[in-house]
């Protein structure tokens, strides 16, 4: 059986930069989904269901690094490499783009075989970062009073905590909830920032190992 092809989302706001290096990595053997701004990359990740997302640091309509952290929480098989204009500008971001959850960060200024090349080290499960980037980052916080934190959830909230502690998916949440894959994710979002933890599987393991005490307060009503 053929390997599947890696998809790709390219998003990036300077269409002759975008269209060029979208049709090296045609060539190179990816799939690819073209994004100019923050509307059409959420599309493009919503119907493609990406391996990597190349990510302009400046694309419009979103800030990349809180998307990219996002991404990283919500949707942690995502890799996502984001390119800035300058290599200077590169070197300056590792550090912030490492904790926002990226796989590594480069410059617009690179020769396509070198796009092609970081591609493949990430499939193979690299990051794109220099040693002491990594070992100087910081680690994620511990987690205090989880069972109070629950308490700042909606009822909306709680009702996708223990979804998502079933281990269920955004499409899926949003099509038991009948609510958009779009909704269903800023809920999720909203939930990990409110239960101080890092990740879905960690606001999962909160609610198994404290929300089913029965013993939690009444609930705020959603807003």
């Amino acid at each position: 059986m053929a390997r599947r092809r890696a998809r790709i989302v390219l998003a990036d706001q300077q269409r002759l930069f975008r269209q060029s290096l979208a049709a090296h990595l045609v060539k190179g053997g990816y799939m690819v989904c073209e994004a100019a701004d923050g509307a059409t990359l959420d599309q493009c990740i919503i119907e493609d269901e990406p391996d990597i997302v190349i990510l302009d640091r400046y694309l419009p309509g979103i800030d990349a690094l809180e998307y990219c952290h996002m991404l990283n929480a919500l949707q942690p098989q995502i890799k996502v490499l984001i390119l800035v204009a300058y290599e200077h500008e590169a070197r300056a971001l590792q550090s912030t783009a490492f904790l926002a959850g990226a796989s590594g960060c480069l410059s617009k200024e690179l020769e396509p075989p070198i796009y092609l090349a970081a591609l493949r080290q990430l499939m193979e499960g690299h990051l794109l970062f220099h040693a002491d980037v990594m070992r100087r980052a910081a680690l994620p916080p511990k987690v205090s009073g989880p069972a109070a934190h629950i308490r700042n959830l909606t009822q909306r909230e709680l009702e996708i905590l223990v979804l998502v502690a079933e281990g269920m998916g955004n499409r899926e949440i949003a099509k038991r909830l009948d609510i958009s894959y779009h909704t269903a994710m800023k809920h999720v979002s909203n939930i990990i920032s409110k239960l101080q933890v890092s990740n879905r599987m960690e606001a999962g393991l909160v609610y198994i190992r404290h929300g089913r005490s029965g013993s939690l307060p009444s609930l705020r009503s959603e807003d």
